[in-house]
């Protein structure tokens, strides 16, 4: 990979400013033209290497409800199972995993749908009794920052706790859409998104700059890890005293090698209540990342789980009209 390249994917995933010509700032930030930036991100995601580049919105903020998601599905379901909670609008995450419980995934929703119910309804289309929510108790650290040369992520952003919490109106919800839109890549991308949310750049570019670092956690651009090498991401979980879980749990997110990083609630069967990933060219490197935290931490009870299968993988988003229509089309009582 060329300097270049390597100085595009870095400065991205930093995240871009709201302003009228983002790719102007992030030409400064990584010592390129603006022209050069905007050519070489369209040439990554031609290329799948960038996945888009859009608001991630923090779903607490905004009242949903929701959890990293466990079953036990028998081979000879799977394949209904993956269609059933694919087809769910805010599951955004769908992994096969070597364990007992082997279909894992994650789900959003508002606050006038019930997440236990949702799930309810996802069992009974998979055929299978029972999905298991865990639901975060504590949030220590989210993010992904890899470097393109030495495949290495090196996330610092810490979470900073709770954040205050915003009811959108429906004007609110149709700029959050908006944001939450890829970003086109010319020189004023903001008006394109205007246009969707009715309403100017500038309202929109406002609008934004007032939730950022709220109910918008981040500006950012994803990218897709295997097109860089990073074949392997590890779900590392562990089974810690409840009075250990904060201070551990804040000494994992100060690794630069763990993206993500929370406490969940635990499962019959499942001990773990907390959660760390960590990824790499192999298995055997997320293992040794894995090995260097619990010597670190001194904590012996842990387990790596690896994604045997990905089944969907894509940002979540809110205030979507098909998870009205998915809902309404499953709980309706005809008269």
């Amino acid at each position: 990979m060329d300097d270049t390249r390597a100085q595009l994917i870095r400065a991205v995933q930093g995240g871009l400013p709201f302003i009228q010509r983002p790719f102007a700032a992030l030409a400064e930030k990584a010592g390129l033209g603006e022209a050069v930036v905007i050519s070489g991100l369209q040439e990554l995601s031609e290329e799948g290497v960038l996945r888009e580049i859009s608001a991630v919105l923090e779903g607490s903020a905004l009242g949903y409800d929701s959890a990293l998601v466990a079953g036990t599905v028998p081979e000879s379901k799977l394949e209904k199972a993956v269609e059933a909670i694919n087809a769910h609008p805010t599951v955004t995450h769908n992994y096969l995993r070597g364990h007992e419980y082997n279909l894992w995934f994650t789900v959003a929703v508002p606050p006038e749908m019930s997440l236990d119910r949702t799930l309810e309804l996802l069992a009974k289309e998979s055929g299978i009794d029972q999905f298991h929510p865990l639901r975060r108790t504590h949030t220590f650290k989210i993010g992904v920052n890899f470097d393109p040369k030495s495949l290495k992520n090196s996330t610092t952003e810490i979470a900073s706790g709770k954040v205050e919490s915003f009811t959108a109106d429906a004007t609110s919800a149709k700029k959050f859409r908006a944001l939450q839109t890829p970003l086109s890549f010319v020189k004023q991308p903001f008006e394109i998104l205007a246009k969707q949310a009715d309403c100017s750049a500038e309202e929109l570019l406002d609008f934004a700059n007032q939730h950022q670092g709220g109910a918008i956690r981040r500006y950012v651009g994803t990218l897709r890890h295997r097109k860089l090498g990073v074949r392997e991401n590890g779900m590392v979980v562990w089974n810690l005293p409840v009075e250990n879980i904060e201070k551990i749990g804040q000494q994992f997110a100060n690794a630069p090698e763990v993206s993500h990083c929370y406490a969940r609630n635990t499962i019959e069967g499942f001990p773990y209540n907390v959660y760390s990933m960590v990824h790499g060219p192999s298995q055997e490197s997320c293992h040794e990342i894995a090995r260097d935290l619990a010597e670190q931490s001194d904590c012996k009870d842990y387990a790596v789980l690896f994604s045997e299968k990905e089944f969907k993988k894509q940002r979540l988003r809110y205030f979507l009209p098909e998870l009205d229509q998915w809902w309404q089309q499953r709980t309706m009582v005809s008269g």
